[in-house]
C-alpha cells in the first residue's frame, strides 16, 4: 500500500497542475512556498495544461488581476490598483521580462512564445522592483542556455478563425562552457469580426505576431555572462477596432448609429495595428565566496508606426484617429546578493543594489474630424455642425476652411531619467520567526520636449497653431525624489504553515500629459500606496495546497486618463484625491481521493476586493443622459474602476494513464462579478460574465509527443477586452467567442 505522500508524488510526475514553481520573487531563485510575498506562479508547463498562451488569459487563472487592451495598450489592475493612464504615464502593474522592466504598455498583450515561469506578484514591490510596481508586478522568465545537453521542441496548432501557430526552440551547447538558444514563434489568425457591406474599412488583414528570442551564454563556476536579442511584431486589428455600442448624442446628431454587440462591425475609417519591438540586453554574474553579483544592462526599441481607429466607432465620417509612438528606453541594474559563505548567512540573507533607466518617449496623433465629402455631413454644412461642438474646440475650428474636414496633428515628447538604491534583508530572530527590512530611494527628472498642434493639409505640411512647451504657462520640467520603505515578519508555527505579516510603501512617478488640442500642458501628481497584508502558506507531501491573504490598500493622487476632445485634449490627466482597497484572496491545490482516484486534481482560487474613492472631487466625467462630456462631478464613495468585486476560478483535471502515457483532461470556469471603467460607474461597464474552458492532452511518452485539443469560452459568452469610453461613446473590443484549438508539440 503505498502513502498519500508517495502518491502524490506520482500524481506530480502525471499531472502538470501539481507541477512545484521555483520563483524570483526576492530576486533569488526560492520554492514558491517558501517566499513571504504573495505570488501566483505558473511554470511553462502549467501555462499549457491551463490553455494560457496570451497575457490577457492571465485574469482568467488569477483572481484579483484585469488584464484589459485598448487600442493595444495594456491596461492591468492588480488588487484593485492599476492605472488607465496608458498614453505617456506607467503602468502601476510593472511588466519584467528576464529581469528588465518594460515601461510603456503598448504592445504588451502579445502572445508569450515560449516561457520558462511567469510570477504574479501582488500588493506593492517598490524595494526590489522598483518605481511603478504601487499594483504589484508581472514577471516573466524565458528559457536560458544550458551547456549540459543539445534539445529542443517543435509545437504547431491549428484552430477557429484560421488561427495557425508555430513555435520552437533549440538549444545547442558548443563548448563545455558556451551555448546558445533560439526560440521562435509565427501566429497568424483571421479575425473574428465581420463587417457589414456600408462599412469603409478596406480589406480585413490577418492577426500577425512573430518573432524570435536568441541568447548566448558563456559559463564558468564563478561567473557567467548572457547575450541576448529579443524582436517581436505584430500587426492586424488588435483590440483598436473597437464598435461604438452606445453612441452619445453628439454622435447621434452626427449620423453615427448604434453597433450591435455581436462581433459585426461598420466603421468610416481604416483600422490597423502595427508594432515593432526590440530589446537588446546583457546579464553578468559573479559568485564570490561572499557573495554574489549581477549586472542588467539592457536597451529597448518601440516603434509603433501605426495604429489606425475610427475613434467615433461607426459608419459616419465623424472622426477617425491614427497614433505612431515610440520610445527608446536604456537601463542598467547592479545587484549584490548574499549567498551561504556570506557573513552571517545562518541568520542574515539580503540583497541590495543600484538602477538606472533614461527613456525618451513620443506621441503623434492625427486627427481627422468631418471627412465628409464637398464640406457637408449627412446634408449638413460642416460650418453648422461646429454649432454642435462645446469651447474651446468650437473657436479652434471655427476659423478654419473645413470645406473638406479638418485634420490635426498632435506632437508630444517626453524625457525620463531615474536612479535608485535598494536593500532588503532578511534577519531569523528564531527558528520559528524572521524579520525583513527594506527601502529604496529614488531620484527622477520628468521633461516635456515637445508638446504642440498643428493644422494639416492635405499635403500633410503642418501649420502650427499651440506650442505648449515654449507658449503654454503649465510646468514642463519636474524633479522629484522617493523613498518606499518595508517592513515584514514571518512565522513557521511548522514545517507545512508559514504567516506572514507585512506594512510596505509604492511609489508611482508623476507624469505629463504631452497630447493637447486646445488646452496647456497638465502634470498628474505622483501616486502613492501604503499596504498592510496578512497572508499565510500551506502545503504538505500529499498534494494539499493552500495560500491566502487579507489586505488593505491605501492610495493617494490615483493617476486617471480621461479621454475626451471637448475638454481641451485628445486625453487630459488628474488625480483622484485617495482610494481603499479591502479584500482577500486565495489559491489552492488538492490531489482528491488519492488512496481511491488517481491522478485527481482540483484547483480553486478566489478574490473579493472592496474599492473605493474615498476622496475624487472635481472629476471629469459623461452626462448619463447624452454622454457629453461633463467635468466637477463628485465621484467620492464610487466603486474603483476596472476592479470586480469577486473573480474565481476553478480547475478539474484527471490524469488517466495508458501504456503509451497519460492521458490528461481538464475543464475550468472563471467567474468575474462585473466592473465600472469610469469613476461615475455609469454609461461604461462591464457586466458579470463567466467563461468555461475543457483541454484534452495525450502525451506519447516514447516520442514526447504532446498532443492537445481545447476548446475556450464554449458557453460563448460576450464580453469584452476593453471599453474605450470618449465623447462619442461606448466603444467595445470584444473578447473572442467559442473557439477551438488543436496542437501538437514534440520535444528532443
Amino acid at each position: 500500500m503505498f502513502s498519500n505522500s508517495a502518491l502524490a508524488q506520482e500524481a506530480r510526475s502525471r499531472n502538470r497542475l501539481l507541477e512545484e514553481v521555483l520563483v524570483t520573487a526576492q530576486k533569488r531563485e526560492q520554492n514558491l512556498q517558501d517566499v513571504p510575498v504573495s505570488v501566483t506562479a505558473f511554470s511553462g508547463d502549467m501555462l499549457a495544461a491551463m490553455g494560457v498562451d496570451d497575457p490577457t488569459d492571465l485574469q482568467a487563472i488569477t483572481p484579483g488581476l484585469t488584464y484589459n487592451s485598448a487600442t493595444g495598450f495594456s491596461i492591468v489592475y492588480l488588487r484593485g490598483v492599476g492605472s488607465d493612464a496608458f498614453l505617456m504615464a506607467d503602468p502601476s502593474v510593472a511588466t519584467y521580462i528576464d529581469g528588465i522592466y518594460y515601461p510603456f504598455s503598448s504592445g504588451l498583450a502579445q502572445s508569450f512564445g515560449r516561457v520558462e515561469r511567469i510570477e504574479v506578484l501582488k500588493g506593492p514591490q517598490g524595494t526590489l522592483f522598483g518605481r511603478n510596481t504601487t499594483g504589484g508586478a508581472i514577471s516573466i522568465t524565458t528559457e536560458k542556455p544550458s551547456i549540459e545537453a543539445m534539445y529542443g521542441s517543435i509545437e504547431a496548432s491549428y484552430g477557429s478563425f484560421n488561427t495557425k501557430k508555430a513555435s520552437g526552440l533549440i538549444n545547442l551547447p558548443a563548448t563545455d562552457h558556451w551555448a546558445t538558444t533560439l526560440a521562435l514563434f509565427h501566429n497568424l489568425s483571421d479575425n473574428y469580426y465581420t463587417f457589414e457591406p456600408e462599412s469603409k474599412q478596406q480589406g480585413i488583414p490577418q492577426e500577425v505576431a512573430k518573432g524570435y528570442r536568441l541568447k548566448t551564454m558563456l559559463a564558468y563556476e564563478k561567473f557567467d555572462i548572457l547575450l541576448a536579442a529579443v524582436r517581436i511584431d505584430q500587426s492586424g486589428f488588435n483590440t483598436a477596432l473597437a464598435p461604438n455600442t452606445n453612441p452619445s448624442s453628439l454622435t447621434q446628431s452626427l449620423g453615427g448609429e448604434k453597433q450591435a454587440r455581436d462581433y459585426t462591425a461598420s466603421v468610416d475609417a481604416p483600422i490597423n495595428f502595427d508594432i515593432d519591438n526590440k530589446v537588446y540586453f546583457a546579464e553578468a554574474n559573479l559568485y564570490l565566496n561572499k557573495l554574489d553579483s549581477k549586472l542588467i544592462l539592457s536597451k529597448q526599441s518601440i516603434l509603433n508606426p501605426q495604429c489606425l481607429t475610427d475613434f467615433d466607432g461607426t459608419n459616419a465620417p465623424i472622426i477617425s484617429f491614427g497614433s505612431p509612438t515610440f520610445s527608446d528606453v536604456k537601463s542598467a541594474e547592479l545587484q549584490f546578493i548574499s549567498n551561504e559563505d556570506s557573513w552571517g548567512s545562518n541568520w542574515l540573507e539580503w540583497i541590495g543594489g543600484f538602477y538606472y533607466i533614461d527613456s525618451v518617449a513620443g506621441l503623434d496623433p492625427k486627427f481627422s474630424l468631418f471627412g465628409g465629402e464637398q464640406g457637408e455631413l449627412f446634408g449638413l454644412p460642416i460650418t453648422e455642425i461646429l454649432g454642435l461642438l462645446p469651447a474651446p474646440l468650437t473657436n479652434l475650428l471655427g476659423s478654419v476652411p473645413l470645406t473638406g474636414g479638418v485634420n490635426l496633428g498632435l506632437h508630444g515628447l517626453l524625457a525620463t531619467e531615474s536612479t535608485a538604491v535598494f536593500l532588503q534583508s532578511t534577519f531569523t530572530l528564531a527558528d520559528w520567526v524572521q524579520l525583513t527590512l527594506g527601502g529604496r530611494y529614488q531620484e527622477e527628472e520628468r521633461v516635456v520636449l515637445k508638446s504642440s498642434t498643428q493644422l494639416l493639409s492635405s499635403d500633410d505640411s503642418e501649420t502650427q497653431v499651440f506650442d505648449w512647451v515654449n507658449d503654454g504657462v503649465g510646468e514642463n520640467a519636474v524633479e522629484t525624489t522617493n523613498f518606499s520603505p518595508k517592513i515584514a515578519f514571518n512565522f513557521f508555527p511548522s514545517d507545512d504553515l508559514m504567516i506572514y505579516m507585512s506594512w510596505q510603501e509604492g511609489y508611482k512617478s508623476g507624469t505629463f500629459n504631452t497630447i493637447n488640442v486646445t488646452d496647456d500642458i497638465d502634470y498628474a501628481e505622483p501616486e502613492e500606496v501604503v499596504a498592510y497584508e496578512i497572508g499565510a502558506k500551506y502545503s504538505n507531501n500529499n498534494g494539499f495546497t493552500l495560500n491566502g491573504a487579507i489586505f488593505q490598500t491605501e492610495i493617494k493622487n490615483i493617476q486617471v486618463q480621461f479621454t475626451s476632445l471637448l475638454n481641451g485634449g485628445a486625453v487630459t490627466f488628474e488625480n483622484a484625491g485617495a482610494g481603499r482597497i479591502r479584500g482577500v484572496d486565495f489559491d489552492s491545490r488538492i490531489l482528491i481521493f488519492p488512496s481511491t482516484i488517481d491522478n485527481l486534481v482540483l484547483s480553486v482560487s478566489g478574490a473579493y476586493l472592496d474599492a473605493i474613492y474615498t476622496d475624487y472631487q472635481d472629476g471629469s466625467g459623461f452626462n448619463e443622459e447624452t454622454g457629453i462630456y461633463e467635468g466637477g462631478q463628485d465621484f467620492t464613495g464610487n466603486n474603483m474602476v476596472r476592479t470586480p468585486e469577486y473573480t474565481a476560478t476553478m480547475a478539474i483535471s484527471k490524469s488517466f494513464i495508458f501504456s503509451a502515457g497519460p492521458l490528461e483532461l481538464t475543464v475550468d470556469g472563471y467567474y468575474n462579478s462585473g466592473y465600472p471603467y469610469q469613476a461615475q460607474n455609469t454609461l461604461f461597464y462591464e457586466e458579470e460574465y463567466h467563461l468555461i474552458n475543457a483541454r484534452a492532452s495525450f502525451l506519447i511518452e516514447d516520442w514526447d509527443l504532446r498532443i492537445t485539443a481545447s476548446g475556450k469560452n464554449l458557453t460563448d459568452t460576450v464580453y469584452a477586452y476593453s471599453q474605450f469610453p470618449n465623447d462619442f461613446g461606448r466603444l467595445e473590443a470584444l473578447a473572442p467567442p467559442t473557439n477551438y484549438n488543436l496542437a501538437l508539440q514534440w520535444n528532443f
